[in-house]
């Protein structure tokens, strides 16, 4: 009697394996797919992102079509390639011990964060830009000192801000300064911030408050930001007719 219980028994783990590697499968694709979008639209490749929309969309594709890698490498290179091997190199030395930036060891990572951004932004002051383009590379930084006052008190989604001000900032360009209305284009980036937001839950990175006020912030922040430096180079040049 015992044997044949313990057949029994071998015989229902036997088959509970396969169930059980096929209820996993799913999860496994979820989690792959959530890290390839949280990686796609990680934050420091949104000031590239917004570039390439801006030389597709606005007049700089014939002002500076052919100085694209000029505009496109400095953004590469100050808003990723120097964070993340600044990052890289505090983690190597043992100035931080992961990347999770934990309280006490945030001061020297957020200021290689802050310090690229402000070089990207003195980069195109120097080349006596439009206004309204200095204001999206504003944006950034104005954000990122927003998502470190408010880490210092409570934990908020970063992808969500970083996303938020893509979408925020192409708006502000497409509405305040060119005048169009690329709706198919803002459904596809609501349907990617959305995905995001899936993505960051079901990494369980982040809760829903912090997904929906990281997106608010992002989009209402890169907005305004946008709009007040169109209205401010609309007034400059008037004031110098």
């Amino acid at each position: 009697m015992i044997e044949e219980k313990d057949k029994e028994i071998r015989i229902g783990d036997e088959a509970a394996v396969p169930a059980t590697l096929r209820s996993e499968q799913p999860e496994k694709k979820e989690s792959i797919f959530a890290r390839i979008i949280s990686f796609v639209l990680h934050p420091l490749f949104m000031v590239v992102y917004v570039i390439i929309f801006i030389f597709i969309y606005t007049d700089f594709k014939f002002l500076y079509g052919n100085q694209f890698i000029q505009f496109i490498a400095p953004a590469f290179f100050l808003s990723c390639a120097i964070p993340v091997s600044g990052i890289y190199t505090l983690k190597v030395t043992k100035l931080i011990t992961d990347y999770k930036f934990r309280k006490g060891e945030r001061f020297l990572p957020f200021s290689i964060f802050f310090f690229s951004y402000g070089l990207l932004f003195y980069y195109f002051f120097s080349a006596k830009l439009t206004i309204w383009f200095l204001a999206v590379l504003a944006v950034p930084m104005m954000l990122f000192v927003i998502y470190v006052f408010i880490s210092m008190f409570w934990k908020i989604s970063a992808h969500m801000i970083g996303i938020g001000g893509l979408i925020g900032s192409i708006m502000s360009i497409c509405y305040n300064i060119k005048g169009l209305n690329l709706y198919v284009l803002f459904i596809i980036l609501f349907i990617l911030a959305g995905s995001l937001g899936v993505s960051r839950l079901a990494l369980n990175k982040n809760t829903p408050t912090q997904v929906y006020v990281g997106f608010l912030i992002g989009i209402v922040i890169s907005y305004l930001t946008v709009w007040i430096g169109a209205y401010w180079g609309i007034v400059i040049f008037l004031k110098n007719l």
